[in-house]
């Protein structure tokens, strides 16, 4: 019997490989979006950490999730949520190179706020394997905390002899939605691009 995280992964599967022969557009779904855009030609950002709020692991909790696990693999996911945070703040910070990024919230400044609710591990076992899922919802929000745009994308990154260890899935998802991102923001910030 398929485990329904299971099914969703090779759903997930799926549709990745139909995406590219579609010649769909962008990659996130619009939550809700300001209109007039407020972010036209916005150049200060603050980025916060990825909220983890908290995430569904396949099909349980997170707590469920890491019940069952030993002290040395609990640490071990701390670690990789910390290391995906950061991976998604340097590669969306790289990739929006048309951005001034503050080191903490101001006046004037918009606040990028991350915040993952699903998470499939995946796994790679030799003849089997099935991709790291990420979901994310981004806001964006004014200096006053007002949201601004939202936003959601998925990340799927696929299990091989490379990527094998699930914790360097999740690094690469951090990275891919950090560039999702920067994209996002550019093409709000230069509607006209």
């Amino acid at each position: 019997m398929i485990r329904p995280s299971m099914r969703l992964a090779l759903f997930a599967g799926l549709v990745a490989l139909a995406l590219p022969l579609t010649g769909c557009g962008p990659r996130w779904v619009v939550i809700q979006q300001a209109s007039p855009d407020p972010l036209f030609g916005a150049k200060n950002f603050y980025v916060e950490g990825i909220h983890y709020d908290p995430p569904i692991i396949g099909s349980i909790t997170e707590r469920e999730y890491l019940a069952g696990k030993s002290a040395d693999q609990k640490d071990s996911w701390l670690t990789d949520k910390s290391d995906t945070s950061n991976r998604y703040v340097a590669a969306l910070i790289a990739d929006l190179t048309e951005g001034q990024f503050m080191t903490q919230p101001a006046p004037g400044v918009f606040i990028i706020r991350p915040i993952v609710s699903f998470i499939e591990p995946g796994f790679y076992a030799g003849i089997a394997a099935a991709p790291t899922v990420v979901r994310m919802r981004i806001q964006i929000l004014s200096s006053e905390g007002a949201i601004v745009d939202e936003i959601k994308v998925p990340s799927m990154i696929g299990a091989s002899m490379i990527y094998a260890s699930s914790g360097t899935r999740l690094r690469m998802a951090g990275e891919d939605l950090g560039r999702v991102t920067a994209d996002y923001l550019r093409k709000r910030i230069f509607p006209e691009k």
